[in-house]
């Protein structure tokens, strides 16, 4: 329990039915106790002395649940739209929330139609960045193969393009809406005001031939990738991370950072930020010479924002895959894991079918970088 003297001698009110730990009346003490010893739920007083941000980034874990008793109208409503907290009116209340931490582990496991490696991978939630140096290699076709595969495998996906230098994924799936999604979300972000509801209300539903994914768009505009900054992106991957099972992050290939000015606004500060926070990152190349030099550079460039990625090469010519393979080995120290060949494709408006024409490709590519997908099912023939 978190809150002033007066709420702290109500805790002998709940020991019946909860076991209580600890109580304080000060944020330092909290975050040091949850860190000793992580709790189920988290009771706090409603009030921006106990909702701090080192309070809020303790959710979802070391804490399953931070319950947030807040009796007046605007504060209930405020605390209501706080990233990971469940309001209460009164400290009764609170039983209902406790409940329902203890009792969510035995209903996911009781979720009907879901294998056991499907109820795993709802459990560790996966954020993937898609990165590739400056040459449109395919970074964007790749995002979406990988986001297609994981939907048919049932996967809740949402495919986000935060490509600051050249969004492309609303024109590549036929995106009608115009509405920059994700710099949406950043702006609610930055207001305090992004909650579970408005990332359904901002992300565009793409459902072709049975694949269903989320999608949050990009900006229209290079010119606004101030609107796209580090600690909004950081909230925004902090939220939708407790919505999807898997979620995909196409990102700019520019890693540039403003070192020489002090607070300036830095222009690739948003790819640097999902390079360091994504839970894997896939790294896709061209193999012809030039493509070959430039993903060597990129990949001494992201090498102290992310752990070894998973290296592919894209649109590869027949022949031509090994040597580059070896070169880009012999001269990074990074091995390529998957190979695509070329498809003859008309443009990035087919980068859907991709992962249809060759979908054991593609659901080697997204297990490589750390998601659990189902094993398909076998399909039965009758004469």
């Amino acid at each position: 329990m978190l809150g002033p003297s007066t709420r702290l001698a109500d805790l002998g009110t709940i020991a019946d039915w909860a076991d209580v730990v600890w109580g304080v009346d000060s944020v330092r003490d909290a975050v040091r106790h949850v860190s000793q010893s992580p709790v189920d739920v988290l009771i706090t007083e409603a009030s921006v002395a106990y909702l701090t941000e080192e309070v809020l980034r303790l959710t979802p874990h070391p804490i399953g649940r931070i319950c947030a008793i807040a009796e007046a109208n605007g504060v209930f409503e405020w605390a209501t739209g706080l990233r990971g907290i469940h309001a209460v009116r009164s400290f009764a209340d609170t039983r209902s929330v406790v409940r329902l931490v203890t009792d969510s582990d035995s209903e996911r496991t009781a979720t009907t139609g879901l294998s056991s490696v499907a109820v795993n991978a709802r459990r560790n939630p996966v954020v993937l960045a898609v990165w590739g140096p400056v040459g449109a290699p395919g970074v964007t076709t790749t995002a979406i193969s990988v986001s297609s595969v994981c939907a048919q495998a049932g996967l809740s996906t949402l495919l986000c393009d935060v490509d600051t230098r050249g969004s492309s994924i609303a024109i590549a799936l036929g995106v009608q809406d115009e509405t920059p999604g994700f710099a949406a979300a950043c702006r609610l972000a930055g207001r305090n005001e992004l909650t579970a509801s408005e990332i359904g209300r901002i992300a565009n539903t793409v459902e072709r031939d049975g694949v269903r994914l989320s999608v949050l768009t990009g900006v229209p505009r290079a010119s606004r990738w101030a609107e796209v900054g580090p600690e909004k992106v950081r909230s925004v991957l902090d939220l939708v991370r407790e919505l999807y099972d898997v979620v995909i992050v196409d990102v700019g290939f520019g890693l540039e950072e403003n070192e020489w000015i002090d607070d300036a606004p830095q222009r690739d500060g948003a790819a640097r930020e999902i390079l360091r926070r994504a839970d894997s990152v896939i790294a896709v190349g061209a193999s012809d010479a030039v493509g070959v030099s430039r993903i060597i550079r990129g990949l001494d460039e992201i090498r102290e924002l992310c752990e070894p990625p998973v290296l592919i090469l894209n649109r590869v010519a027949p022949g031509s895959g090994r040597d580059a393979a070896e070169a880009i080995h012999r001269f990074s120290d990074h091995i390529v894991r998957s190979i695509i060949p070329a498809d003859g494709r008309r443009g990035v408006d087919e980068a859907l079918g991709r992962a249809r024409s060759n979908p054991i490709l593609w659901r080697e590519v997204a297990q490589r970088a750390g998601v659990a997908l189902p094993t398909p099912r076998k399909s039965r023939w009758r004469r």
